[in-house]
């Protein structure tokens, strides 16, 4: 039995159904919905009898109440309310006794053997270790936080054995995709010698051998890489919910929602690949396959068909990695006079909307604050205000230029990432994935593992299959045919993941994969080719959209949901027959616009010609510091 927790954010505004960016606390808002509706989504497919929540403030607590039926609500705010609202209680006759600051270690032990866990400041110190004689092993770095106490439930869920190494902190890996990327030009020692030392005085001691597969949740060490995947290895990106990754997963795997169709995505930018092969495969399996290729690989089409179309695969064969961009330095005066500078750098990506509209994508990676590395502890003295004085700064700054110094910067830069499109680059920035489906993806493109791994899964994919340096095509092209076939035979995507690196002949890029997921997750195939469940689900997507126009209050939100309506329509009206559609209540193509001429236009700062969206993250990515 898997208990699932999920990670509620720290925020300090409360619910509001409208976003409102130019009001204060429009950053806790956003941060604060979107983790209400990601917990939702997931509650919704558990189908619990009661939710626990626990220490939340009344200001948190006000996005869940707005998210959730309240007569499941069980508020637990202080020790003395776990013996009053709950039926079990608290019993110390039989429990785990550890000390404050081992109560990760303390709950090991605790679940394993079913017995309570009691705070005892004079208890011994405990081992970080649970090895019972598993099928598995799992590896959790152990940062004393929520997303331990998830992987410690699904460890004893899956009854493997676990052990706990030193946390490590995201930053002192910040330079591994270009390190990585050298290291497979020269193979030199010395470039891999750290990341070999962090990987492996972490795992000392652990017997990989006598386990089936071993699942490791880290920020983003390659352990699999370093163990040269002697078994099957795959990773869980603790940047993300943990709690809600692996309560979607192990859903998924019980009630599935698939729809018996794939995403192609291929700019053709080479002079032969994968997408022919994988086409074929797939179409076999009894995939109806949606091909975007050539022209119609351009950044809008990866938008909407990978945002809104369901698939239940997404494979994409393109250029990517790290981007070049531009280093700003914005100088602005806060509300009360003072002056601030920021220095960030900034990632910038092009495509063409609806009619002369232009599509601009910002990418932000914030750097120094008054000279001051970002998210340093000198800045949290700082009041609020100023953040949100500098976010408003930032939003009049893409307009109007005034006080920006911008230098460009013709090389890599740290923690971007993009896919080439045939007319600009994507940034793998999605709001969901496949309309509301949890899809299998895989990113044949170079060093994708990185940055991209962390978008496409906090955007619902249930596996992510990425590379760790640059890949030969020659090499992308065999292993994703070998992926392929092993998944339609054995139905399991990390054998399928395995056989692939095991076939990998060549040297230079042998173990240059790496699989973000859960061990479990299974490659189904369809029992018939058939667009039914397309045509459903385009269709409760539609409706879903639809009733959430009529009922935001926010008119921005309403003029966002046009675009995704319009492209929703499109494809139901484009791919089914006439006599079909008109037996659908309620469904009018033609009503879509005049519901865009009901809403009040844009705000000056909008109405320009181009459409912007920003994306805002820091130098070290963590849960809940983070907002699109």
């Amino acid at each position: 039995m898997y208990f699932p927790v999920f990670e509620f954010p720290s925020v300090d505004a409360p619910y509001s159904p409208a976003s409102d960016f130019g009001r204060d606390g429009y950053i806790a808002r956003v941060v604060g919905t979107r983790a209400a509706i990601r917990i939702t989504n997931a509650l919704a497919r558990i189908q619990p009898t009661a939710v626990l929540l626990l220490g939340l403030t009344e200001t948190e607590k006000s996005y869940v109440r707005a998210h959730l039926p309240g007569g499941k609500l069980i508020e637990i705010d202080t020790i003395e309310d776990i013996a009053r609202r709950l039926p079990f209680g608290q019993s110390e006759s039989h429990a785990v006794a550890c000390r404050s600051s081992q109560i990760v270690e303390g709950l090991l032990p605790a679940k394993f053997k079913r017995k309570h866990l009691l705070v005892d400041e004079g208890a011994p110190m405990l081992e970080a270790t649970c090895l019972h004689g598993g099928e598995g092993i799992i590896v959790i770095e152990n940062g004393g936080n929520l997303h331990e106490i998830a992987a410690i439930n699904y460890a004893f869920s899956i009854n493997a054995d676990v052990v706990l190494v030193p946390p490590i902190n995201r930053q002192d890996i910040r330079e591994l995709p270009r390190q990585l990327y050298a290291w497979s030009n020269d193979h030199s020692d010395r470039i891999v010698d750290e990341l070999q030392r962090m990987v492996t005085k972490r795992i000392k001691g652990i017997n990989f051998h006598q386990y089936s597969f071993a699942t490791f949740f880290t920020v983003g060490l390659p352990y699999g890489f370093i163990v040269k995947n002697l078994i099957p290895c795959t990773h869980v990106l603790k940047d993300v919910d943990c709690g809600v990754f692996i309560a979607n997963n192990i859903a998924d795997e019980n009630a599935p929602l698939t729809f018996g169709s794939a995403l192609l995505f291929s700019p053709d930018q080479f002079v032969s690949d994968e997408t022919d092969d994988v086409s074929k495969l797939l179409d076999k399996s009894n995939y109806v396959v949606k091909l975007l290729l050539g022209r119609d690989a351009t950044v809008k089409q990866l938008d909407n068909y990978g945002g809104v179309f369901p698939f239940d695969v997404m494979h994409i064969c393109a250029h990517g990695g790290e981007t070049d961009g531009y280093y700003v330095t914005r100088e602005f005066v806060d509300r009360q006079g003072d002056h601030h500078k920021l220095e960030y750098y900034e990632i910038v990506g092009f495509s063409p909307s609806v009619g002369d509209m232009v599509k601009v994508t910002i990418k932000f990676i914030f750097a120094l604050f008054d000279g001051f590395p970002w998210m340093s502890k000198p800045l949290k003295s700082y009041p609020k205000y100023v953040f949100e004085d500098m976010l408003k700064a930032l939003k009049s700054g893409i307009d109007d230029g005034v006080g920006v110094k911008r230098v460009r910067v013709d090389q890599p830069i740290a923690t971007s990432c993009h896919i080439k499109c045939h007319d600009s680059i994507h940034q793998g920035h999605f709001d969901s994935l496949a309309g509301f489906g949890n899809p299998i993806v895989f990113n044949n493109t170079c060093s994708s593992s990185h940055e991209m791994a962390g978008t496409l899964i906090d955007a619902g994919a249930r596996c992510y299959i990425g590379t760790l340096w640059s890949v030969g095509n020659t090499t992308a092209t065999q292993a994703a045919k070998v992926f392929y076939q092993s998944a339609a035979r054995q139905g399991s995507v990390l054998t399928a993941f395995f056989e692939m690196n095991k076939s990998i002949v060549q040297k230079k890029y042998q173990n240059v994969y790496i699989l973000w997921g859960l061990h479990l997750a299974s490659f189904r195939k369809p029992a018939e080719k058939s667009d039914v469940g397309i045509f459903e689900a385009l269709l409760r997507t539609y409706f879903m959209w639809l009733n959430k126009i009529a009922t935001a209050p926010d008119p921005e939100v309403k003029r966002n949901i046009i675009p995704i309506l319009r492209f929703l329509s499109n494809e139901i009206v484009r791919g089914f027959p006439r006599d079909l559609l008109d037996k659908i209540e309620n469904f009018d193509p033609k009503a879509i616009e005049d519901l865009e001429r009901s809403l009040p236009p844009p705000p000056e700062d909008q109405s320009s010609g181009d459409v912007n969206e920003m994306e805002f993250i820091s130098e070290e990515r963590r849960a809940g510091d983070e907002s699109q």
